[in-house]
């Protein structure tokens, strides 16, 4: 029931925030979201030694996202940049005190693209033409795929899908999540989004559906390596920020570059 519930409220949190189209606001609430999935990602993987560079760590890889105030792609790269280079400064004189200072430094760059940089394109979205539309589009493929691929898997998984990061997970699964999440998404594109192909958009549909399932399996594979089984308790009955957010992490940028550069029309 609790995560019934937490669904619910935030289906509508997200509905109605989609639905105000105010960029300030979404900039303050996904940069909020985004400050948690940050601490939750270096509590995840970083070891005891490390734990004092936490803080720091977290302010360097959220960089891209804050860049993002001034809704300019170029700055948030410039900004991406700047925060992989200021980890390799960090590390480098962190070095003597740290077991394997080269651990840190994968770690902490992979969380700034993985965290701050695909975060950001989120965001940049509300700079497009109907960017509340195609962060519903693209929510919807992510919500439904999910839905989709539980209730396929469940009914008729036989084969599994990669057994090693993911158990539970199976072809049969994925075939019907993305169908799914294509169908819903469709729906939402009919009534939200004009002047687009439909055959284009439910090709990109299938894509996003299928890289999702991607995006879910690095985050599984993030916890197996560090041992944890949720990355948070934020959410009542969904574990953290990122064990909800991690298919759009993936997703998000691919789906802004297709709408950048009209590939959909």
């Amino acid at each position: 029931m609790k995560r019934i519930i937490t669904g619910l409220i935030a289906v509508a949190g997200w509905l109605a925030l989609l639905y105000s189209q105010s960029f300030i606001l979404f900039w303050l609430i996904i940069a909020a979201i985004s400050l948690i999935a940050a601490l939750e990602f270096f509590a995840i993987c970083l070891q005891s030694e490390e734990k004092t560079l936490r803080p720091l760590l977290t302010a360097i890889v959220l960089l891209p996202v804050a860049a993002t105030w001034l809704q300019r792609i170029d700055l948030v790269y410039v900004s991406f940049i700047a925060a992989l280079m200021l980890v390799a400064v960090l590390t480098v004189f962190k070095a003597a005190q740290l077991q394997k200072p080269f651990d840190l430094l994968l770690k902490a760059s992979f969380g700034a693209m993985y965290i701050g940089l695909f975060t950001a394109h989120v965001i940049l979205f509300m700079a497009l033409p109907h960017g509340a539309a195609w962060l519903l589009f693209l929510t919807t493929i992510t919500a439904a795929s999910d839905t989709g691929a539980y209730f396929t898997g469940m009914s008729l998984g036989r084969h599994k899908l990669c057994p090693s990061i993911s158990p539970k997970k199976t072809v049969e699964g994925l075939a019907g999540g993305m169908l799914c999440g294509t169908g819903f998404a469709l729906l939402v594109a009919f009534f939200l989004l004009h002047e687009v192909n439909l055959w284009r958009l439910a090709a990109a549909a299938l894509f996003l559906s299928a890289l999702g399932v991607v995006g879910d399996l690095v985050e599984s594979l993030l916890k197996r390596s560090m041992g944890v089984k949720d990355s948070g308790s934020i959410l009542p009955g969904h574990g953290g920020i990122l064990d909800r957010a991690d298919s759009l992490l993936l997703t998000a940028p691919v789906l802004y570059y297709l709408v950048s550069y009209h590939l959909l029309g």
